[in-house]
């Protein structure tokens, strides 16, 4: 039996060619970049999203990590710990899960008076604590299934709950599925108890949280208000104590903040932190000081508390909580410290080398990231081998240049986005300025928001939002040439483009979402329809963000269900009943999940070999390798899954210990951290069911990553060793 004290690192499967065949349903996946690993938070806070205080503890929501953190007094300095964490069994775990012990992507907090409320968003439900947690992974009394206080008689459906709030007596939350405000006059004590009364209104679009004192005043941000579109704000001028009572005014900006014992309104928006001198009662009572920190980058976080002479500001995009000694009272305030983070404008997710809305492309041999977000070129000089594998290059570009939509081809390099698009004619030479820049317009092309590019031996292509896609006999050299073919979607704007150079793949993502293919001899004959036009009907597809085809595969990437679609030859393609799901367990499924197995917005795909690279969107932002999957570990590579390296990180020897589960010739080698062989440390029989362990020297080996591969003539495992 192995000892329980050996240090235990995953082992991943790497190709096999005599037991991988192609994709299954519902496999793991193989390695991520954009992160530490799976069920791994890299130690830092990952999008803190929402803050609570009871006046003694401080909550904090982290939200990518599924878990809330707890202080049991209010934090003091920057690199202050947290005592506990709800949602994980400890502090380095970051798996989802739908237990009462679990959390996935938990959007926002609650505490008073010894009760704590969370919304545990991607879960559908409220989390509810009737005494104060003092455990880690400690599991809640009480949950609220929101699907479950849905009325069946009737379309009304609600979920994904946002904002939540408490005074330990009552209970009031959002459920942004569904547009309503729901309240409880008493805190449950049971599982789904229905709310006492509803407000949802024709001006909702997706509420998202809720601030209030219970009494004087209660507001609701919401970041798509019918009333402009836009985000906003809801206020009404006391608790609401009625179903659907209308707000007393809008105000432009989604906001969340609190009401100061001295009357003053201070607030956290997407934009600046607002302070009100007085509580405003109508929409025309703008804020008495707006601070625009450059360092204050919101989004979907908005939040914020004061609690023992301490403003707490949460910095969502900032990656830590901005804590102001007292509340500002001009421009030049600035924060005492951040909370998790050495000072207020450090991004600790650069530790982690997180790219966020990550674009993955090779030349073959690379790696390559590009993010609208960062306004950066990521690159790995050879592909990652293993989990959190640092980018060996970042290059962050100017403000002219805009990097949504990309495409690498042999050695040219193109990026655009809005109205422009950025040429580089040697991709090993990327750098902040382009060869060339190509603005607003190429021959009677209108670049009118530029959705996707693509490139291949015969042609370039552009798609913009109009719903046209351009074709170029190669990359335009200048504005005046124009496109030799211009093709219409079947259905909506296009989004991001593929080509293998048989196939054009251009997604739709709005719907009715789908996918346009085009073969790419039949453009070069002139002929503009598509090959193949894949519609969400008896398979569903939600927001198509890319499709791209390798081999005589297609895969799509379906980001609003969370997955990737696939087939494996042209005459299945579209076919629900040969289709493979990567992300999710089934074909039914659709829930969005940060998991090795589950995949939460993906949206961009590069197809290698016998592999898939997986770029996720705004909610995740991992970079995930899938590849052709095996059997079982059982059956396909001879090996337990408990193999084990210890001690690791390696002293001056390191052991080997695993299980074969079939007799036969076994071959340990060593390697270095870029995969690549440096010597054998045992080949030899072993037997089915014999426990092997082999030591090996480490004493001339230079400190790093290095990796020991287990061969048998069934498979093959590779484990991580850390020098």
């Amino acid at each position: 039996m192995l000892k329980s004290v050996f240090f235990f690192l995953g082992v991943f499967m790497l190709q096999n060619a005599f037991s991988q065949n192609w994709f299954v349903t519902g496999q793991h996946a193989e390695l991520m970049v954009s992160g530490k690993d799976f069920n791994h938070t890299g130690g830092y806070f990952n999008h803190p999203n929402g803050l609570a205080t009871d006046g003694t503890h401080f909550l904090l929501c982290d939200r990518f990590n599924n878990r809330v953190l707890v202080w049991n007094s209010l934090p003091a300095t920057w690199d202050a710990a947290p005592d506990l964490v709800l949602g994980q069994p400890d502090f380095s775990s970051n798996n989802p899960g739908s237990e009462k012990h679990q959390l996935n992507w938990a959007g926002n907090v609650s505490a008073a008076n010894g009760k704590v409320a969370v919304a545990d968003t991607e879960n559908d439900r409220l989390l509810l604590w009737l005494d104060f947690p003092s455990q880690n992974g400690q599991p809640a009394d009480v949950s609220v299934f929101l699907p479950a206080l849905s009325d069946p008689g009737t379309s009304l459906f609600y979920g994904w709950p946002w904002g939540v709030w408490t005074d330990g007596t009552r209970l009031a939350a959002v459920a942004t599925t569904g547009a309503a405000l729901l309240f409880w006059d008493n805190f449950p004590t049971s599982d789904n108890t229905p709310p006492d009364y509803v407000i949802q209104l024709a001006d909702f679009g997706t509420p998202r949280n809720i601030s209030t004192d219970g009494s004087s005043y209660f507001f609701v941000g919401d970041h798509n208000a019918k009333v402009n579109n836009g985000p906003g704000t809801f206020f009404w001028n006391s608790y609401p104590v009625a179903s659907n009572q209308p707000y007393d005014f809008y105000r432009d900006e989604w906001i969340k903040g609190e009401k100061l014992q001295d009357g003053k309104l201070i607030a956290g928006g997407i934009r600046s932190i607002y302070v009100w001198h007085e509580m405003p009662l109508a929409a025309d009572q703008n804020p008495d000081l707006s601070l625009p920190l450059p360092f204050y980058k919101n989004g979907d976080g908005v939040d914020l508390t004061f609690a023992d002479g301490r403003l707490y500001v949460n910095n969502y995009n900032g990656n830590n909580v901005l804590v102001f000694n007292g509340i500002p009272d001009n421009l030049n305030d600035l924060p005492e410290f951040a909370l998790g983070s050495p000072g207020y404008e450090a991004q600790t997710l650069d530790s982690i080398y997180y790219v966020q809305n990550p674009v993955p492309l090779t030349d073959g041999t690379r790696l390559i990231a590009s993010s609208d977000f960062d306004r950066a070129v990521y690159m790995w000089d050879q592909f990652p081998v293993y989990s959190g594998q640092p980018y060996d290059h970042k290059i962050q570009m100017p403000s002219n240049v805009h990097l949504w939509a990309a495409a690498l081809h042999q050695n040219t390099f193109v990026a655009g986005a809005r109205n422009s698009l950025s040429v580089w004619e040697d991709a090993t030479q990327i750098g902040p300025v382009p060869d060339r820049i190509l603005v607003n317009q190429i021959g009677s092309a209108l670049l009118d928001n530029i959705r996707g590019v693509a490139l291949d031996d015969t042609f370039f292509y552009l798609a913009t939002q109009s719903g046209k896609l351009h074709v170029w006999p190669g990359v335009p050299t200048d504005g005046s040439q124009n496109p030799v073919l211009t093709l219409s979607s079947s259905s909506g704007p296009f989004g991001f483009l593929y080509s293998d150079g048989e196939y054009l793949c251009a997604a739709r993502p709005e719907p009715p979402s789908g996918v346009d293919i085009y073969r790419v001899e039949d453009l070069v004959a002139g002929i503009v329809t598509p090959f193949k036009v894949i519609n969400s009907g008896f398979l569903r597809i939600n927001q198509a963000s890319q499709a791209v085809t390798f081999n005589g595969a297609l895969a799509i990437a379906s980001r609003g269900d969370h997955r990737v679609l696939l087939w494996q030859s042209p005459a299945h393609w579209g076919n629900p009943d040969a289709a493979v799901v990567l992300g999710q367990p089934g074909l039914q499924s659709f829930d969005a999940a940060i998991g090795v197995n589950r995949l939460f917005m993906p949206a961009a795909l590069l197809p290698r070999e016998q592999e898939l690279w997986v770029g996720e969107f705004k909610f995740s932002s991992r970079i995930v390798k899938y590849g052709f999957a095996t059997t079982s570990a059982a059956e396909s590579s001879g090996l337990k899954i408990a193999a084990q390296l210890f001690p690791n990180p390696a002293l001056a020897h390191c052991s080997v210990e695993f299980m074969v589960t079939q007799t036969g010739v076994c071959q340990l080698d060593l390697l270095d951290g870029q995969g690549r062989f440096l010597q054998a440390l045992f080949s030899g029989k072993l037997n089915a069911g014999e426990t092997f362990r082999h030591t090996f020297s480490t004493e001339t080996l230079s400190k790093g990553l290095y990796f020991v591969r287990i061969r048998t003539e069934n498979g093959r495992t590779v484990l991580k060793m850390v020098r």
